[in-house]
């Protein structure tokens, strides 16, 4: 697995390419808790080149957006994980485990960072 970081002014954009499994989902994790220490709690994951993702990797998306929701600048604004770029064989993984309902899900990686 790959991550490539790209801090923007508001929100923080992390490509991930690969496999998301059991042996790199804390790979992962840790890069979203650095993040997360330094105070940013806008995330957008470009996953347009993830192959695979299991579910260690599955549990890190969840527990992250947890943790970013709770996050809050004001009553109109807070954190989340946003998802853009869900490539047919993860979306289909998306579906199956409830996950499409849980995530906003972008097709461009632009909009999904504009919509914060």
């Amino acid at each position: 697995m790959e991550i490539t970081h790209r801090r923007m002014n508001r929100v923080d954009l992390l490509e991930v390419a690969g496999r998301v499994d059991a042996a790199t989902a804390p790979q992962l994790k840790q890069q979203i808790e650095n993040l997360f220490n330094e105070g940013r709690y806008r995330i957008v994951l470009d996953l347009a080149n993830l192959e695979y993702i299991s579910s260690p990797g599955l549990r890190v998306l969840i527990e992250a957006r947890k943790r970013a929701r709770e996050w809050k600048l004001t009553d109109l604004e807070g954190g989340d994980i946003r998802i853009a770029n869900l490539p047919p064989r993860i979306k289909e993984v998306f579906d199956l485990t409830g996950f499409t309902s849980l995530f906003e899900l972008y097709n461009d990686t632009v909009e999904a960072v504009g919509s914060f």
